[in-house]
């Protein structure tokens, strides 16, 4: 797939079904290697039955854009931005991952923040062991280390931070 044949929409409820966003997180989570997030980690993250109407009310609420493909219109990704401007959630569908996607709805997401919230000095991701090195390239920096239960699992990501001042 050719990134150039992608593009970003801003997410609108209703225009967009919320079920093509949560299939991207449900498969992306589920596509993590088991080297990374145990089968019973991703579960606990992604379960197979999520609320499309709780997502639907948080993405109304946040800033979010969707990555589709030009031709046939496929949600390839999202990303969330919350209402203070950080990153809640960056999600690309596994088939369409390492082809600038990611980035692409970075840099869209980084254009808004900049007109949106100019007196923010940091940008804030809490960046899974999976995308650690994504956020690294990106110039993000760990500040902290977390553990978060889910359904008695415990997961863990880093709290990172971009300088854009």
């Amino acid at each position: 797939m050719n990134p150039n044949a992608v593009v970003i929409e801003t997410f609108d409820a209703k225009g967009m079904n919320v079920r093509e966003l949560i299939n991207v997180f449900h498969r992306s989570v589920h596509a993590i290697p088991n080297a990374i997030y145990s089968s019973e980690q991703k579960l606990a993250w992604a379960p197979d039955c999520l609320d499309a109407s709780g997502w639907k009310t948080r993405l109304e609420a946040h800033s979010v854009w969707v990555a589709r493909d030009e031709k046939n219109k496929e949600c390839l990704g999202f990303i969330e931005l919350d209402s203070e401007g950080d990153i809640e959630c960056l999600y690309v569908c596994p088939r369409a991952q390492r082809q600038g996607i990611a980035k692409n709805l970075i840099v869209t997401a980084f254009e808004y923040l900049i007109q949106q919230y100019s007196d923010k000095r940091q940008w804030q991701v809490q960046a899974s062991d999976a995308a650690y090195e994504f956020f690294i390239k990106l110039g993000f920096l760990p500040t902290q280390r977390n553990q978060i239960e889910r359904f008695g699992v415990l997961l863990e990501n880093t709290s990172m931070a971009k300088s854009i001042i």
